[in-house]
């Protein structure tokens, strides 16, 4: 569905509550030290109970009710509205063809961002700004839907901050906070933790439960269920895992442990975290062997993560590692 948009967007501020950063600020590249506190900082904020969307109704009647449709439409129909094919060429932010929606998925309310433990973007403005490891800076909302443009929707361009597309996401962000408690953690934010076997990943078995439970909506090579109107829509029913059309190698889903993190949680179709589907070990090689796949390379990795200290264990970036093979294949496919 298509919204008409009549706002003043000079009018809307995006909203007061936000992590405490102080004395920082949104921006500030951080040394070590302070990199540290406000990490421990954000880890021992207090958590406040899971928000379940269970309904859109009260967005019609909200003094922002065009902005956040239209923001919603954004991360649900990401290629038909920013993607690479949009007739208008200016709005040709995303670089691939799958939406926002592919990862952050639909709870109850067929809302994007609202299911339990799927990446949800319910309590993103009490959990920004916050410190980012990749820049060692803080960073806040609008820089991290930035970071999703142009790694997970493949080669994109970053949305201006004065775009209707980002005012109608973070829009959307704050209406979905309302009533939430500002500053603290939320059960069910992010992605559960997993503890992964004590032992390298394995392609092989990975490729056999894929072909078992992943082939039906994915594609037995990854490239997803085109919808019927794909050739004028640009749309999947289901979303490629590989190829020029899903998250290139610079995305956060690149990364093994996240990766086997979201899978548990989430897939096949009809899991959840607290009954999956799979087990942690079979994520663990499903993911592997996803990972394994081809796909779009993101220019200037080596130039991600500048503090060894706070790189993650499980992005294997050949240069980070110069000859130590043994290295950098365990950074491919742990044991973390």
């Amino acid at each position: 569905m298509k919204f008409a948009i009549v706002l003043l967007l000079a009018t809307f501020s995006v909203a007061s509550s936000a992590m405490d950063i102080t004395p920082y600020t949104e921006g500030q590249v951080l040394d070590s030290k302070q990199a540290s506190e406000l990490q421990l900082r954000y880890k021992n904020r207090k958590q406040q109970p899971w928000k379940e969307i269970t309904s859109s109704d009260g967005i019609k009647t909200h003094k922002n009710a065009k902005l956040i449709q239209y923001g919603i439409q954004v991360l649900v129909e990401t290629a038909g509205t920013i993607g690479p094919n949009v007739k208008n060429e200016k709005k040709r932010y995303s670089g691939n063809a799958l939406n926002c929606t592919s990862c952050h998925l639909k709870g109850i309310s067929q809302l994007p961002g609202t299911k339990y433990d799927a990446i949800p973007f319910i309590n993103v403005v009490n959990d920004y700004p916050k410190f980012s490891n990749r820049t060692m800076s803080v960073s806040n909302a609008a820089t991290r839907v930035n970071g999703c443009m142009t790694r997970s929707m493949g080669d994109g361009k970053e949305l201006p901050l004065d775009s209707m597309e980002m005012k109608g996401i973070l829009a959307y962000f704050e209406w979905l906070a309302e009533d939430t408690k500002e500053n603290l953690a939320m059960d069910g934010a992010g992605l559960p933790t997993l503890k992964l076997p004590n032992r390298k990943a394995d392609v092989v078995a990975g490729e056999k439960i894929y072909q078992q439970y992943c082939t039906a909506c994915h594609d037995s090579k990854g490239l997803g269920t085109k919808a019927p109107d794909f050739a004028s829509s640009g749309y999947y029913t289901f979303p490629p895992l590989a190829g020029k059309d899903s998250f290139n190698n610079g995305a956060g889903m690149s990364r093994l442990k996240k990766a086997s993190r979201f899978i548990h949680a989430n897939m096949p179709l009809g899991a959840k975290s607290n009954t999956p589907i799979l087990t942690v070990g079979q994520s663990y090689d499903v993911a592997a062997y996803v990972l394994s796949l081809p796909r779009e390379n993101k220019k200037g990795r080596e130039n991600d993560f500048p503090d060894n200290n706070y790189r993650p264990k499980d992005y294997p970036v050949p240069a980070y590692f110069k000859n130590d093979k043994i290295a950098l294949e365990k950074a491919k496919l742990g044991p973390y």
